[in-house]
C-alpha cells in the first residue's frame, strides 16, 4: 500500500510539471514521461522457513512449480532536470500474479507442509517504486553523463494456499502461508543520454546495491538500455530491455529465509517530452 500512493504521487507530480514546462528533446529538457508495456519474464527461487515450528523450507523454483510464463505490464519512468546539473529521476510497476497446479513433490514452506498431489495456489506480488536524485557529471552538446544516489521501495510477498484431504477422504484441511518484506533499499547508479542522427536518443542506466549487516545479507542490480525516435519536439516513441535482480537472506518477522527474485524483458514506450 506504501509503494502505491507513493507512486500514484510521482505520477501527479510528473503530470504538474508537464503542465507547467516549455518544449524540447530528451537531451536538454525539463521533463521526460516514459509510459509503455513492460513484457516480462522472471525467475524466483525462495526458501520460508517457519517461524513457530522452526522447519527449514524447501529451496522453491516458483516459476517452474506453478508454469508461469512471461506476461506484460504497465509501467511508468520519469525524469525532471530541476536546475542546472541536479535531476530527480523516477519508476514505478506493479506484478501481481497467481497460478493453480498440482504438486508433484512434497514441499516445505514456512510452517506447513504441502504434499506431493496437493492442488495448490501460488501467489507472488511485486510492486517496485524508485526515486533517485542525479548530479551531471559531465554535459556537451550530444550527451549527458550523470551520476546518482537513490533508494528502492521494493514490497515483495509470496504465498501458497491449497486444500489437503486426508486418506480416505473423510476430512480436509486447509493450508495457507506466505512471506514478505518490503525494506527499503539504498542504490548507487549512473546515467548517460546520447543524441544520435536523424532525432534518434540512446539512454543508459545502472544501479547497484549491496548489504552485509547483521540478520540481513542481500544485492540489487539494475539494468537498463533504451532507443527512442523523436517523432515530434514533446512526443517520441521507444524500446528498451530492463534487468533487475535481487536476492535477500533474511531472519526477520516476516520473512525467515531466502528470496531471490529477477525479472527482464523488452519495454515498448511513448516519450512526452517538455
Amino acid at each position: 500500500m506504501r509503494v502505491n500512493i507513493m507512486g500514484a504521487a510521482l505520477l501527479w507530480a510528473a503530470g504538474v510539471a508537464i503542465a507547467q514546462a516549455d518544449g524540447g528533446n530528451p537531451l536538454d529538457s525539463t521533463f521526460v514521461v516514459d509510459v509503455g508495456g513492460f513484457f516480462l519474464s522472471t525467475d524466483i527461487n525462495v526458501r520460508l522457513d517457519g517461524e513457530e515450528t522452526g522447519q527449514t523450507g524447501d529451496e522453491i523454483d516458483f516459476d517452474d512449480t506453478f508454469g508461469i510464463g512471461d506476461f506484460e505490464r504497465f509501467r511508468a519512468d520519469v525524469l525532471w532536470r530541476i536546475r542546472g546539473k541536479h535531476s530527480v529521476r523516477g519508476t514505478y510497476f506493479t506484478n501481481t500474479r497467481s497460478r493453480t497446479n498440482e504438486l508433484s513433490r512434497d514441499i516445505h514452506f514456512g510452517d506447513e507442509t504441502y504434499p506431493v498431489g496437493a492442488v495448490t495456489t501460488g501467489r507472488s506480488k511485486l510492486e517496485v517504486l524508485q526515486v533517485s536524485y542525479d548530479y551531471v557529471l559531465r554535459r556537451r552538446e550530444n550527451y549527458e553523463l550523470a551520476g546518482g544516489i537513490g533508494v528502492h521501495l521494493l514490497d515483495a510477498s509470496l504465498g501458497f494456499d491449497a486444500t489437503v484431504t486426508a486418506a480416505g477422504g473423510s476430512a480436509s484441511r486447509e493450508l495457507s502461508e506466505s512471506g514478505s518484506t518490503d525494506a527499503p533499499l539504498p542504490t548507487l547508479g549512473f546515467r548517460g543520454i546520447w543524441r544520435l542522427p536523424h532525432n534518434f536518443y540512446a539512454t543508459a542506466l545502472a544501479q547497484y546495491f549491496y548489504v552485509d549487516f547483521d540478520d540481513y545479507v542481500g544485492s540489487l542490480s539494475d539494468l537498463k538500455a533504451t532507443l527512442v525516435w523523436q517523432a515530434t519536439p514533446h512526443v517520441g516513441v521507444g524500446l528498451g530491455y530492463n534487468d533487475f535482480r535481487f536476492k535477500f537472506r533474511l531472519d526477520k518477522d516476516r520473512f525467515d529465509g531466502r528470496l531471490k527474485w529477477n525479472y527482464g524483458g523488452a519495454m515498448a514506450f511513448v516519450s512526452v517530452v517538455y
